[in-house]
């Protein structure tokens, strides 16, 4: 009876979802990682340095490059789509989550607490770009333009201006960089109009607070002038 008890507890505890657990800070080491397309990029962002410029499908099969929004401030959210959090940001307390995944209890999306943090900045504000960046799909595996597609759809996001849902796709999962795309989420990225990473509110160790220190950025990069920052 005893022996049985243990197995059904080590077959729970395998079951909980990779992102569920609490991850170590992670390193700033950048590895190179070729993209499908076969473009290199340095990968984890760093803060205060060029974001990789990834081209990657987005939710309709469109080929996105990042530094084509150069010149706007720019959000991105690395998402796993079974993560909680994940699923409450983007709008999980309303529409509940992706295929029945489990949501977050008592967090809203980041488009409802923009506006608070920001003074009245919209996620939606033309001059920023809002980019849902799906890292891991419901496989823990890397996210495919159909899994982009199924989140844009279920929470709207196909329907907001502004916004991009981007497939990481294989690569970023590979061997090399698998821990530090991981360990990316829950969160936010904010990106200046020079296309320098400035904020960084990702992971369950992150190095800023999205509270505290990303959102009330925004309006202070939104007056700042392309260029006027050295890459």
């Amino acid at each position: 009876m005893i022996k049985k008890s243990l197995v059904i507890l080590m077959l729970a505890l395998l079951a909980v979802p990779l992102l569920l657990q609490s991850t170590p800070t992670r390193a700033v080491t950048q590895r190179q990682v070729t993209l499908a397309n076969g473009k290199i990029v340095e990968w984890p962002p760093q803060i205060d340095k060029p974001y990789p410029d990834l081209e990657l499908v987005d939710h309709t099969g469109k080929i996105v490059k990042l530094s084509d929004f150069k010149g706007k401030v720019i959000v991105i959210e690395p998402v796993g789509m079974t993560c909680p959090a994940c699923n409450a940001f983007a709008g999980g307390a309303k529409k509940g989550g992706v295929k029945g995944m489990q949501v977050q209890g008592g967090t809203e999306s980041y488009v409802e607490y923009f506006p608070q943090y920001t003074g009245g900045v919209s996620l939606h504000d033309d001059r920023i770009v809002f980019i849902n960046l799906i890292l891991f799909n419901l496989q823990m595996q890397g996210a495919t333009q159909e899994d982009a597609a199924l989140w844009a759809e279920h929470f709207g996001l196909d329907k907001e201006k502004n916004t991009y849902v981007l497939a990481g796709g294989a690569e970023l999962l590979a061997k090399p960089v698998y821990q530090a795309s991981y360990d990316l989420i829950p969160g936010i990225q904010l990106i200046d109009k020079n296309f320098i990473l400035r904020s960084d509110a990702t992971g369950h160790n992150p190095r800023d607070s999205a509270w505290n220190t990303l959102m009330p950025m925004v309006p202070e990069l939104l007056k700042e002038k392309q260029n006027e920052k050295s890459n």
